[in-house]
This record gives C-alpha cells, structure tokens and sequence, in this order.
C-alpha cells in the first residue's frame, strides 16, 4: 500500500468525523471542546501525523503521540487511542505501589528512540529497581539479547510481527494511550498479565 494512499484514507477518515474542523492550515484537523485543545496534524511530506491534546484550563499536554504512518492497522490504533482520550472523562494514571519487579531489564523502542528516552525515564522513576533502556528501532537487533523484555511504542508498532517471530515473548507493544499519555505504570502491569 501505497504512503500516498495511507495518507489521502486517514486524512478523509479524520477530517469527516463528527465534530472535526479543518483549521486555517488544511494540513490540521481540530478536535477542541470546553476542556481541550485536541489537534491530529497531518504531515504530508514526511507521511507523518502529531496527534495532541492539551487541557485548556491547566495548559498541561494531557496526550502527545507521533508517528509515521506505515500500516493500516498501527494507525489506526493509534487514532483510535486519541478518540478514546477525548471519549473517557476519567484519564487516571493510577500508581500500583504493590507492583514490585526487581532486576528485570526492559529496553523500549521508537523510531529515533528520542520518545522512548522519555517514557523509559518514567518507567525508571515508578520502578527504581529495574533497568529501563530507549534505542531507536534500528538498533534492536544489536542489543536485544542483553534485554528481558522489548517493548515497542506506537511509533513503530508496525514491527511487532517480524521481531515477535525473531525474539518470542520477550517483545510486547505500549499501548497507545499509555505511551501518549505517561501511564508506565499500566504498562509495567501488563508486562506481567
């Protein structure tokens, strides 16, 4: 499938959707209500998309995800994640004290690995006594072995097959919602579901 196609399907898709207004710039479909400012911008020369919302009152980023749009699937999920947020009133990031892993070493991927640095440093502050890593996706295969758990942010979901089928049941996925939104200790709790 082609990246033009991806891009024309999910911008049709967005931009038609109940309450979606297309901004002074045609490239930003807006999503905004009493509570949010809530923007999905579409980046056409590079096939990516910035999906945010930002509390009006507090002015604090309630979710921030991008991502290159390289499958169908992934985008979606990812899209969807962003409506879900807008959807639920009640955003909780609820902190599990009685969660306690120790000398479990996790790497956690993205494109660049700029994003995964941040959520990673997240994870190390919730659980000080694990070992919590980011590298870009391309560097996986070089350090895998040194690691428990693989866990792929949403940016590059789209690998979860072929380094599944590579690595087993070390390699999960973060969820959209709680890589967008900070929420590590939902994703350490899946970890061991």
């Amino acid at each position: 499938m082609s990246r033009d196609y991806l891009f024309r399907y999910f911008y049709r898709w967005v931009s038609t959707m109940k309450n979606a207004h297309i901004c002074h710039d045609k490239n930003i479909v807006c999503f905004c209500n009493d509570k949010y400012h809530a923007h999905i911008i579409f980046y056409k020369e590079f096939n990516m998309m910035e999906l945010s919302i930002e509390d009006k009152w507090t002015e604090k980023n309630m979710f921030y995800l991008h991502f290159e749009m390289m499958d169908i699937l992934s985008t979606r999920k990812n899209i969807l994640s962003f409506f879900q947020f807008l959807k639920d009133e009640n955003h909780h990031n609820k902190v599990n004290s009685s969660l306690k892993l120790s000398s479990l070493k996790i790497l956690i991927c993205c494109t660049s690995g700029l994003t995964s640095h941040y959520y990673a440093s997240l994870m190390q502050q919730a659980q000080q006594n694990i070992i919590v890593d980011a590298y870009p996706i391309m560097n996986v295969e070089e350090v895998a072995n040194d690691y428990d758990i693989i866990l792929l942010a949403p940016q590059v979901a789209y690998m979860y097959p072929s380094l599944k089928r590579k690595f087993g049941k070390k390699v999960m996925e973060v969820e959209a919602m709680d890589f967008a939104t900070g929420n590590v200790n939902h994703t350490l709790e899946s970890i061991f579901v």
